[in-house]
Protein backbone atom coordinates (compact mmCIF):
# COMPACT_ATOMS: atom_id res chain seq x y z
CA UNK A 1 0.00 0.00 0.00
CA UNK A 2 1.38 3.65 -0.73
CA UNK A 3 2.89 5.55 1.99
CA UNK A 4 1.21 8.60 3.65
CA UNK A 5 1.44 11.89 1.49
CA UNK A 6 0.25 14.74 2.47
CA UNK A 7 -2.89 15.56 0.32
CA UNK A 8 -2.83 19.31 0.52
CA UNK A 9 0.82 19.68 -0.55
CA UNK A 10 -0.21 17.41 -3.77
CA UNK A 11 -2.91 19.93 -4.23
CA UNK A 12 -0.42 22.68 -4.01
CA UNK A 13 1.88 21.44 -6.47
CA UNK A 14 -1.01 20.85 -8.90
CA UNK A 15 -1.83 24.47 -8.40
CA UNK A 16 1.18 25.53 -8.86
CA UNK A 17 1.64 24.43 -12.12
CA UNK A 18 -1.35 26.68 -13.21
CA UNK A 19 0.48 29.85 -13.58
CA UNK A 20 3.18 28.68 -15.57
CA UNK A 21 1.78 25.06 -17.28
CA UNK A 22 3.78 22.59 -18.53
CA UNK A 23 5.13 22.71 -22.27
CA UNK A 24 4.46 25.77 -23.01
CA UNK A 25 0.40 25.34 -24.03
CA UNK A 26 -1.47 28.97 -24.90
CA UNK A 27 -4.75 29.88 -25.76
CA UNK A 28 -7.73 27.58 -25.11
CA UNK A 29 -5.19 24.86 -24.07
CA UNK A 30 -4.33 26.34 -21.76
CA UNK A 31 -6.99 27.72 -20.31
CA UNK A 32 -8.79 24.09 -20.51
CA UNK A 33 -5.86 23.38 -18.05
CA UNK A 34 -6.10 25.44 -15.66
CA UNK A 35 -9.88 25.54 -15.30
CA UNK A 36 -9.98 21.74 -15.78
CA UNK A 37 -7.29 21.60 -12.53
CA UNK A 38 -9.89 24.12 -10.51
CA UNK A 39 -12.59 21.98 -11.67
CA UNK A 40 -11.14 18.69 -10.24
CA UNK A 41 -9.57 20.09 -6.79
CA UNK A 42 -13.16 21.74 -6.44
CA UNK A 43 -14.91 18.94 -6.69
CA UNK A 44 -12.30 16.31 -4.36
CA UNK A 45 -12.53 18.73 -2.19
CA UNK A 46 -16.55 18.38 -1.87
CA UNK A 47 -16.33 14.54 -2.08
CA UNK A 48 -14.57 14.34 0.89
CA UNK A 49 -16.82 16.41 2.83
CA UNK A 50 -20.04 14.18 1.73
CA UNK A 51 -20.44 10.50 2.10
CA UNK A 52 -20.52 7.44 0.27
CA UNK A 53 -24.02 8.19 -0.83
CA UNK A 54 -22.83 10.61 -3.54
CA UNK A 55 -19.26 10.50 -3.11
CA UNK A 56 -18.73 8.09 -6.28
CA UNK A 57 -20.58 10.99 -8.45
CA UNK A 58 -17.60 13.53 -6.98
CA UNK A 59 -14.70 11.78 -7.83
CA UNK A 60 -15.67 10.21 -11.16
CA UNK A 61 -16.35 14.21 -12.22
CA UNK A 62 -13.55 15.23 -10.32
CA UNK A 63 -11.43 12.73 -12.49
CA UNK A 64 -12.84 13.63 -15.88
CA UNK A 65 -11.82 16.97 -15.26
CA UNK A 66 -8.60 15.86 -14.30
CA UNK A 67 -8.27 13.57 -17.04
CA UNK A 68 -8.94 16.90 -19.52
CA UNK A 69 -5.69 18.23 -17.64
CA UNK A 70 -3.90 15.64 -18.69
CA UNK A 71 -4.14 15.88 -22.38
CA UNK A 72 -4.07 19.49 -22.57
CA UNK A 73 -0.29 19.18 -20.77
CA UNK A 74 0.39 16.13 -23.29
CA UNK A 75 3.59 17.08 -25.08
CA UNK A 76 2.72 14.53 -28.16
CA UNK A 77 -0.55 15.71 -28.57
CA UNK A 78 -1.82 17.80 -31.36
CA UNK A 79 -3.56 20.97 -30.48
CA UNK A 80 -6.63 19.15 -32.62
CA UNK A 81 -6.49 16.18 -30.37
CA UNK A 82 -6.68 17.31 -26.54
CA UNK A 83 -10.13 18.15 -25.75
CA UNK A 84 -12.16 15.14 -24.63
CA UNK A 85 -15.78 15.08 -25.56
CA UNK A 86 -18.57 13.05 -23.45
CA UNK A 87 -17.84 9.95 -21.69
CA UNK A 88 -16.18 6.91 -23.64
CA UNK A 89 -16.81 4.35 -21.86
CA UNK A 90 -20.26 2.64 -20.49
CA UNK A 91 -21.75 0.40 -18.55
CA UNK A 92 -24.45 -2.47 -18.85
CA UNK A 93 -27.34 -0.92 -17.79
CA UNK A 94 -29.11 -4.57 -17.05
CA UNK A 95 -26.17 -5.61 -14.94
CA UNK A 96 -26.30 -2.09 -12.39
CA UNK A 97 -29.18 -4.40 -10.69
CA UNK A 98 -27.36 -7.57 -9.40
CA UNK A 99 -23.65 -8.30 -7.68
CA UNK A 100 -21.44 -4.94 -7.29
CA UNK A 101 -18.69 -7.38 -8.78
CA UNK A 102 -20.63 -8.35 -12.11
CA UNK A 103 -21.16 -4.75 -13.31
CA UNK A 104 -19.79 -4.79 -16.74
CA UNK A 105 -17.94 -1.77 -18.06
CA UNK A 106 -17.27 -1.10 -21.94
CA UNK A 107 -15.87 1.13 -24.32
CA UNK A 108 -18.09 3.24 -26.84
CA UNK A 109 -16.20 2.85 -29.15
CA UNK A 110 -15.78 6.85 -30.38
CA UNK A 111 -12.68 8.25 -31.46
CA UNK A 112 -13.39 11.73 -28.94
CA UNK A 113 -14.40 10.16 -26.22
CA UNK A 114 -12.58 10.98 -23.22
CA UNK A 115 -12.23 7.29 -21.94
CA UNK A 116 -10.53 6.30 -25.55
CA UNK A 117 -8.80 9.64 -26.17
CA UNK A 118 -7.15 9.63 -23.07
CA UNK A 119 -6.67 5.90 -22.84
CA UNK A 120 -4.84 6.70 -26.00
CA UNK A 121 -2.42 9.08 -24.87
CA UNK A 122 -1.65 7.75 -21.95
CA UNK A 123 -1.32 4.15 -24.51
CA UNK A 124 -3.93 2.33 -22.36
CA UNK A 125 -5.65 -0.46 -23.89
CA UNK A 126 -9.68 0.18 -24.51
CA UNK A 127 -12.48 -2.56 -24.93
CA UNK A 128 -15.85 -2.60 -26.46
CA UNK A 129 -19.08 -4.34 -25.56
CA UNK A 130 -17.98 -7.55 -27.26
CA UNK A 131 -15.75 -8.03 -24.53
CA UNK A 132 -16.55 -6.06 -21.27
CA UNK A 133 -15.12 -6.19 -17.96
CA UNK A 134 -17.01 -6.97 -15.18
CA UNK A 135 -16.19 -3.98 -12.11
CA UNK A 136 -14.95 -7.17 -9.78
CA UNK A 137 -11.64 -7.56 -11.83
CA UNK A 138 -11.19 -3.82 -12.65
CA UNK A 139 -11.22 -3.18 -8.98
CA UNK A 140 -8.53 -6.10 -8.55
CA UNK A 141 -6.24 -3.64 -10.52
CA UNK A 142 -6.04 -1.17 -8.53
CA UNK A 143 -3.51 -1.71 -5.57
CA UNK A 144 -6.05 -0.24 -2.89
CA UNK A 145 -8.97 -2.04 -3.94
CA UNK A 146 -7.22 -5.47 -4.08
CA UNK A 147 -6.97 -4.94 0.77
CA UNK A 148 -11.04 -4.99 0.28
CA UNK A 149 -11.77 -7.08 -2.63
CA UNK A 150 -15.30 -6.43 -4.05
CA UNK A 151 -14.92 -10.56 -5.35
CA UNK A 152 -11.81 -12.76 -4.49
CA UNK A 153 -10.61 -14.67 -7.41
CA UNK A 154 -12.04 -12.57 -9.97
CA UNK A 155 -8.70 -11.48 -11.45
CA UNK A 156 -4.59 -11.30 -10.38
CA UNK A 157 -3.87 -8.52 -8.07
CA UNK A 158 -1.11 -5.79 -8.86
CA UNK A 159 2.21 -6.81 -7.33
CA UNK A 160 4.65 -4.89 -5.69
CA UNK A 161 8.13 -4.69 -7.02
CA UNK A 162 11.44 -3.96 -4.37
CA UNK A 163 12.70 -1.06 -5.72
CA UNK A 164 15.82 -1.26 -3.81
CA UNK A 165 16.70 -4.79 -4.39
CA UNK A 166 16.14 -3.74 -8.13
CA UNK A 167 18.90 -0.89 -7.77
CA UNK A 168 21.50 -3.44 -5.57
CA UNK A 169 20.97 -5.67 -8.54
CA UNK A 170 21.04 -3.84 -11.52
CA UNK A 171 24.62 -3.18 -10.22
CA UNK A 172 25.94 -6.76 -11.14
CA UNK A 173 27.17 -8.08 -13.87
CA UNK A 174 23.76 -9.09 -16.75
CA UNK A 175 21.31 -10.01 -16.91
CA UNK A 176 19.52 -7.17 -14.72
CA UNK A 177 17.25 -9.00 -12.01
CA UNK A 178 13.44 -7.33 -11.45
CA UNK A 179 12.55 -8.59 -7.17
CA UNK A 180 8.95 -8.99 -7.16
CA UNK A 181 6.86 -9.56 -3.95
CA UNK A 182 3.37 -9.85 -2.52
CA UNK A 183 2.91 -13.21 -5.10
CA UNK A 184 0.16 -15.15 -3.14
CA UNK A 185 1.33 -18.36 -1.52
CA UNK A 186 -0.89 -20.24 -2.99
CA UNK A 187 1.08 -19.38 -6.30
CA UNK A 188 4.41 -20.41 -5.13
CA UNK A 189 5.59 -23.79 -4.75
CA UNK A 190 6.56 -25.32 -2.30
CA UNK A 191 9.96 -24.95 -0.06
CA UNK A 192 11.63 -28.33 -1.38
CA UNK A 193 10.58 -27.33 -4.75
CA UNK A 194 13.24 -26.01 -6.58
CA UNK A 195 12.80 -23.38 -9.58
CA UNK A 196 9.35 -22.50 -11.35
CA UNK A 197 6.63 -24.30 -11.56
CA UNK A 198 4.04 -24.35 -14.46
CA UNK A 199 1.36 -22.66 -11.96
CA UNK A 200 3.75 -20.09 -11.23
CA UNK A 201 4.61 -19.39 -14.72
CA UNK A 202 0.90 -19.50 -15.65
CA UNK A 203 1.02 -16.63 -13.25
CA UNK A 204 3.23 -14.36 -14.69
CA UNK A 205 2.37 -14.48 -17.51
CA UNK A 206 -0.67 -12.38 -16.70
CA UNK A 207 1.50 -9.36 -16.27
CA UNK A 208 2.04 -7.98 -19.64
CA UNK A 209 5.25 -6.23 -18.48
CA UNK A 210 6.62 -8.99 -16.98
CA UNK A 211 7.43 -11.01 -20.50
CA UNK A 212 10.68 -11.37 -21.72
CA UNK A 213 12.36 -12.86 -18.69
CA UNK A 214 14.85 -15.34 -19.08
CA UNK A 215 15.49 -17.04 -15.52
CA UNK A 216 12.85 -17.19 -12.88
CA UNK A 217 14.35 -17.57 -9.42
CA UNK A 218 12.10 -18.28 -6.69
CA UNK A 219 12.78 -17.47 -2.98
CA UNK A 220 10.23 -18.19 -1.72
CA UNK A 221 7.83 -17.53 1.03
CA UNK A 222 9.19 -14.84 3.84
CA UNK A 223 7.46 -14.81 7.50
CA UNK A 224 6.41 -11.22 6.40
CA UNK A 225 3.31 -12.18 5.84
CA UNK A 226 3.33 -10.37 2.19
CA UNK A 227 3.51 -13.11 0.07
CA UNK A 228 6.10 -14.72 -2.16
CA UNK A 229 9.35 -13.42 -3.76
CA UNK A 230 10.64 -14.50 -6.80
CA UNK A 231 13.74 -12.98 -9.20
CA UNK A 232 13.10 -12.60 -12.65
CA UNK A 233 15.97 -12.07 -15.12
CA UNK A 234 16.39 -9.77 -17.70
CA UNK A 235 19.24 -9.95 -21.17
CA UNK A 236 20.69 -6.69 -20.92
CA UNK A 237 23.56 -5.04 -22.63
CA UNK A 238 23.75 -1.77 -20.38
CA UNK A 239 27.10 -1.22 -18.84
CA UNK A 240 26.08 1.58 -16.87
CA UNK A 241 24.01 1.92 -13.51
CA UNK A 242 21.91 4.06 -14.08
CA UNK A 243 20.93 2.40 -17.82
CA UNK A 244 20.52 -1.19 -16.31
CA UNK A 245 18.56 0.21 -13.37
CA UNK A 246 15.93 1.97 -15.82
CA UNK A 247 16.06 -1.29 -17.62
CA UNK A 248 15.19 -3.46 -14.63
CA UNK A 249 12.69 -0.82 -13.85
CA UNK A 250 10.79 -0.14 -17.13
CA UNK A 251 9.08 -3.47 -16.57
CA UNK A 252 7.36 -1.78 -13.52
CA UNK A 253 5.01 1.05 -13.37
CA UNK A 254 5.52 3.73 -10.83
CA UNK A 255 2.38 4.43 -8.67
CA UNK A 256 1.62 7.39 -6.98
CA UNK A 257 4.90 9.16 -6.78
CA UNK A 258 6.75 6.56 -4.82
CA UNK A 259 5.76 3.12 -5.16
CA UNK A 260 6.27 0.89 -7.96
CA UNK A 261 4.03 -2.55 -9.38
CA UNK A 262 3.33 -4.79 -11.75
CA UNK A 263 -0.77 -5.02 -13.44
CA UNK A 264 -2.46 -7.67 -14.79
CA UNK A 265 -4.00 -7.28 -18.14
CA UNK A 266 -7.97 -7.10 -17.69
CA UNK A 267 -10.58 -8.58 -19.57
CA UNK A 268 -9.18 -10.33 -23.31
CA UNK A 269 -6.98 -7.49 -23.53
CA UNK A 270 -2.90 -8.07 -23.98
CA UNK A 271 -1.42 -5.17 -21.93
CA UNK A 272 -2.15 -3.71 -18.51
CA UNK A 273 -4.50 -0.25 -17.81
CA UNK A 274 -2.65 2.99 -17.19
CA UNK A 275 -3.85 3.42 -13.05
CA UNK A 276 -5.47 6.32 -14.28
CA UNK A 277 -7.66 4.56 -16.59
CA UNK A 278 -8.46 1.40 -14.22
CA UNK A 279 -9.50 4.56 -11.60
CA UNK A 280 -11.82 5.86 -14.31
CA UNK A 281 -13.42 2.76 -15.21
CA UNK A 282 -13.92 1.99 -11.90
CA UNK A 283 -15.56 4.97 -10.53
CA UNK A 284 -17.52 6.02 -13.45
CA UNK A 285 -19.18 2.23 -12.62
CA UNK A 286 -19.65 3.55 -9.34
CA UNK A 287 -21.20 6.67 -10.15
CA UNK A 288 -23.43 5.48 -12.51
CA UNK A 289 -24.77 2.97 -9.88
CA UNK A 290 -25.30 6.05 -7.69
CA UNK A 291 -26.77 8.19 -10.43
CA UNK A 292 -28.92 5.78 -11.90
CA UNK A 293 -30.05 3.05 -9.40
CA UNK A 294 -29.97 4.77 -5.84
CA UNK A 295 -32.03 2.33 -4.51
CA UNK A 296 -29.71 -0.45 -5.51
CA UNK A 297 -26.86 1.70 -4.40
CA UNK A 298 -28.02 2.53 -1.10
CA UNK A 299 -28.70 -1.42 -0.55
CA UNK A 300 -24.56 -1.69 -1.99
CA UNK A 301 -23.30 0.73 0.67
CA UNK A 302 -25.68 -0.57 3.98
CA UNK A 303 -23.15 -1.29 6.57
CA UNK A 304 -25.13 -4.04 8.44
CA UNK A 305 -26.53 -6.10 5.47
CA UNK A 306 -23.98 -5.65 2.58
CA UNK A 307 -20.46 -7.32 2.20
CA UNK A 308 -19.86 -4.50 -0.49
CA UNK A 309 -20.28 -1.68 1.99
CA UNK A 310 -16.71 -1.45 3.75
CA UNK A 311 -14.78 -2.34 0.05
CA UNK A 312 -16.58 0.75 -0.85
CA UNK A 313 -15.85 3.33 1.59
CA UNK A 314 -12.54 1.79 2.11
CA UNK A 315 -11.52 2.53 -1.94
CA UNK A 316 -13.78 6.37 -2.33
CA UNK A 317 -11.61 7.17 1.02
CA UNK A 318 -8.33 6.29 -0.50
CA UNK A 319 -9.23 7.92 -4.11
CA UNK A 320 -9.43 11.38 -2.12
CA UNK A 321 -5.46 10.78 -1.74
CA UNK A 322 -4.98 8.10 -4.80
CA UNK A 323 -6.18 10.08 -7.96
CA UNK A 324 -4.55 13.77 -6.84
CA UNK A 325 -1.41 11.74 -6.78
CA UNK A 326 -1.76 10.27 -10.21
CA UNK A 327 -2.95 13.11 -11.87
CA UNK A 328 0.47 15.37 -10.73
CA UNK A 329 2.18 12.13 -11.59
CA UNK A 330 0.95 11.90 -15.20
CA UNK A 331 0.85 15.28 -15.87
CA UNK A 332 4.92 15.03 -15.29
CA UNK A 333 5.31 12.10 -17.52
CA UNK A 334 3.37 13.69 -20.24
CA UNK A 335 4.59 16.85 -20.02
CA UNK A 336 8.15 15.93 -20.56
Amino acid sequence: MAAQVNTDLVWAALRSTRAEPPTGIRGGRRKTYVAALEQAQQMFTAAGSVGVATRPLLLFYGLSQGGRAIAAAAKHIHNNDYPLVGHGIKVNTSTLVGPLAEVQVFGDGTTAGSFTRLSKILSSPTWDGTAPVSLGELWNTLPEGSVFPLERGAAPLPVSIDEYSVLHQAQTVSPVQLIVTGISTDIMPLPQHVGPTPALEAFLGQYPKLAGQTAIYVKGVYPDGQGGTVHLAYPSSQGSYHERTAEALAHSTLYRLHDRYVFPAVGANSESLHPVMAWWAVLFALSMLARYQPEAWADHIAIDSSKAAVPIEQLLTEALTAVPELLLQTIMEVSR
